[in-house]
């Protein structure tokens, strides 16, 4: 059975309503029918496609469990209830999320992971399944805990409550009617709302139900609508909210409740939410997915949550292919899902506004590993890149104008679909790199060859001239040569205050400034060669003379590999 839930606002919004639509289908699915199947979500461009193994009757669903089907969950906590009870509603039970329990809860996990080594209060740690974090796993709070406090810490709990408990008051019968125009309403391609609308209208007036057919569409799940200037065009500045068929809400309430997370900036009062972006994927693996994501997916600064979302979805599916290797699908993980929308709710001191849209890619060098060998080769590769990200950072701890210039750079690369923010990243790095190793800062980290390898030979189809080039021996020999004359000759500095080799700071600049002139960058690298190798020999001889005046001492000497004119040609030959 297929259904079809068209994009209209080109926001997050949509992907909710789908997840959400998807997800309540899959419920009454799965009651209904106790073979095995999985409904599948496609991605189409301007809708989703959502296909279920066998058609849905809900005739067939009893009303013991309609009874006390929820689409939402609402808050329930104690100031929500003595609002309740202020309004005079003190026969509505919330019956919800045990909002002020799973707090406590959370509070207690914490005091658990404070008496445990370091090493296990780490994302790396729960990505791992650590035994000793499986032991107190019961005690975690719910994993939907954060959705949660976004809605509390927006300062929609009330609204929401609302919208939730509308549905919850509804008999069985009429959770059915409901049910069955969501289902009529999606399965025609052409989603007419406004003829569902005008159902709706004609059966609430029968059945005498409470409530406006449109409700205010809240920003934390339509970041485009809220308070201000949301029209197309600007005619005129329109302050107030845009409203929405309340049951198209409530949908979206569940999809962000099942594939969006919130989380608060570090040090700060502002949100980002992250919503997964699918492509083709089952409902069940994507629900899996984010459930482990949202568990490994800690606070930082604001750039920084941006790569870090995107790395950290990209582990969490690597360790899946680590556990269950035969079950998982093959190709990129971007065929599972290309991308997060990622909305930014900048604190105003009395609520959130939203103040920027944007998404962050899916590392798209990473292919489903055909081998556990090439699962850990990728689980190592995201290790190496999220130490460096992680690394970024002065000696106060803080992100200056340099760190945040690479850290976009960096940002820009994991949404490109080829390697030219990844050059520009790894040229200021290198800079980075050598003066952090200078002022002593160890947190920084080198990219490894096996890394860029790694990266190269999965982009190969994007940059096939990029793979050439990295496989050449003498481009190697001559890199090598680059590596000793900067970072390693400034390790070799910094650890004893020995300079036995100048440090070629800049080096990597000079060659990339002068790399799109095949004169200049041909004179630049051969100038540099021929101070090389001189260095090399005038430190041989020095330790030829050293050995031939006390044959009896031991050699100071430090070796650098050599370059030949050879190593030159084939270099001048690739950029040619």
């Amino acid at each position: 059975m297929d259904f079809y839930v068209n994009k209209t606002s080109g926001t997050a919004a949509d992907i909710q309503l789908a997840i959400g639509f998807a997800s309540c289908v899959d419920a009454l699915y799965r009651r209904q029918d106790k073979r095995r199947g999985d409904i599948e979500l496609r991605n189409e461009g301007y809708r989703y496609h959502i296909i279920t193994p066998r058609p849905l009757d809900l005739e067939q669903i009893s009303d013991d469990f309609l009874e006390s089907f929820q689409l939402v969950s609402p808050l329930d906590s104690q100031k929500q209830r003595d609002k309740l009870l202020k309004k005079g509603d003190a026969d509505h039970h919330l019956d919800g999320f045990p909002y002020d329990t799973e707090i406590e809860k959370s509070r207690a996990y914490r005091e658990l992971l404070k008496k445990l080594p370091p090493s296990l209060r780490t994302p790396e740690a729960r990505l791992r399944k650590a035994p000793e974090l499986q032991e107190i796993a019961d005690m975690e709070a719910d994993s939907r805990l954060e959705n949660y406090q976004a809605v509390n810490h927006m300062k929609v709990a009330a609204t929401f409550n609302d919208l939730a408990m509308r549905w919850s008051v509804l008999t069985p019968s009429q959770k059915r009617f409901h049910l069955q125009l969501l289902l009529d309403l999606f399965a025609r391609e052409d989603n007419d709302i406004a003829a569902t609308v005008s159902q709706w209208q004609e059966y609430a007036k029968k059945q005498q139900l409470k409530g406006n057919v449109l409700v205010t569409a809240l920003q934390i799940i339509n970041p485009t609508t809220g308070k201000g200037a949301n029209r197309m065009k600007g005619g005129e500045l329109a302050i107030g909210n845009l409203d929405s068929f309340w049951l198209l809400e409530l949908l979206k309430f569940r999809g962000y409740m099942e594939a969006t997370v919130p989380i608060l900036v570090q040090d700060e009062d502002d949100r980002k939410i992250y919503v997964i972006q699918p492509r083709n994927i089952k409902l069940s693996h994507l629900q899996g997915i984010i459930k482990e994501f949202r568990a490994v997916f800690w606070s930082t600064t604001a750039i920084k949550l941006d790569i870090m979302a995107s790395l950290r979805f990209a582990q969490v599916v690597m360790e899946q292919y680590r556990v269950k290797l035969e079950q998982m699908p093959k190709g990129k993980i971007t065929s599972l899902a290309t991308e997060f929308s990622v909305s930014f709710y900048k604190y105003m001191g009395s609520a959130h506004a939203t103040m920027n849209l944007s998404t962050i890619g899916l590392p798209i060098w990473l292919s489903a590993p055909e081998t556990p060998e090439k699962v850990e080769e990728a689980m190592a590769l995201l290790d190496e890149h999220i130490s460096i990200v992680r690394g970024l950072h002065n000696s106060k701890g803080e992100e200056g104008a340099e760190e945040y210039a690479l850290l976009r750079v960096y940002r820009d690369f994991l949404s490109a679909n080829d390697l030219h923010p990844f050059w520009q990243f790894t040229t200021a790095y290198s800079s980075y790199l050598m003066s952090s190793l200078a002022s002593l800062q160890h947190h920084v980290r080198q990219l490894s060859y096996t890394g860029l390898e790694y990266l190269l030979m999965n982009m190969q189809d994007k940059n096939p001239e990029a793979v050439a080039i990295f496989n050449d021996v003498g481009f190697q020999h001559i890199a090598d040569a680059i590596r000793y004359a900067t970072v390693i000759a400034q390790y070799w500095r910094s650890q004893d205050g020995r300079s036995d080799y100048e440090v070629r700071y800049g080096l990597g600049r000079n060659l990339m400034r002068k790399a799109h002139y095949g004169k200049e960058f041909t004179a630049a690298l051969a100038e540099f060669l021929f101070l090389y190798n001189e260095e090399n020999a005038l430190e041989e001889e020095k330790e030829s003379r050293r050995k031939k005046d006390n044959p009896d001492s031991s050699s100071s000497y430090r070796f650098r590999p050599k370059t030949t004119e050879e190593d030159f040609r084939c270099v001048v030959n690739l950029t040619n």
